[in-house]
Order: C-alpha cells, then structure tokens, then sequence
C-alpha cells in the first residue's frame, strides 16, 4: 500500500484509527527527505498490510509538525493507539527505517 500525502486533518483522523501509522515530516528542498523518499515508499509497499504511511510536507502544512516540536526534517513518527510512540530523525537508510519500525511496533 503507497504512502499517502496527508495534511493536518487527515493526520488527527489517521492517527486515531485502529492501525499503527508512520509519519514522515518532510519537505521538497530537503535532500535527505528526497534521498530517503524511494526507501519510505518501497517500505510503504512491503509492509502496508502492518501498518499505514503517510507523509506530511512541512511547507505546505507547519500545523502539525509546529505542534509537535518538529524541527528536523526528515523526521519519522510512530504512532499506535493515537498516540506518539516513538521517533527517528533521518534515519539513513531503508534498512535503518525498518529496524525502526519493528522496534516502535513492539512497544
């Protein structure tokens, strides 16, 4: 299942259903986010079935990621429950991303 671009309001809905949902806090002029976005969407294929992808473009829509302190891009979020549960800042690779990921599902 592809990653989706969300904004704020479809952030909060995401967020609160019954399904873990990784945030990527990005933006077009960010040569990490770019470097990272292939890994992110092959993540998003590959284990859409686990949990959902969804990205937000800090320019376009600041609301949510002024609200959560984020500062740094790229930035990824795990949320389950509707709740934060952990957080990665430029992560490196898809294989860095992963490792990620099944660490915040197991919490």
């Amino acid at each position: 299942m592809a990653a989706v671009n969300i904004n704020t309001e479809e952030f909060k809905r995401m967020i609160s259903g019954d399904k873990p949902v990784l945030v990527d806090f990005w933006a077009p002029w960010c040569g990490y986010c770019r470097r990272l976005a292939p890994a992110y969407d092959a993540l998003a294929d590959e284990l859409g079935g686990e949990l959902a992808f969804a990205k937000i473009n800090v320019d376009d829509d600041s609301a949510v990621a002024d609200e959560l302190g984020v500062e740094v891009i790229p930035t990824l979020i795990m949320y389950k429950n509707g709740r934060a549960v952990d957080s990665v800042v430029n992560p490196g690779s898809k294989g860095a991303m992963e490792r990620f990921i099944r660490a915040a599902l197991a919490k």
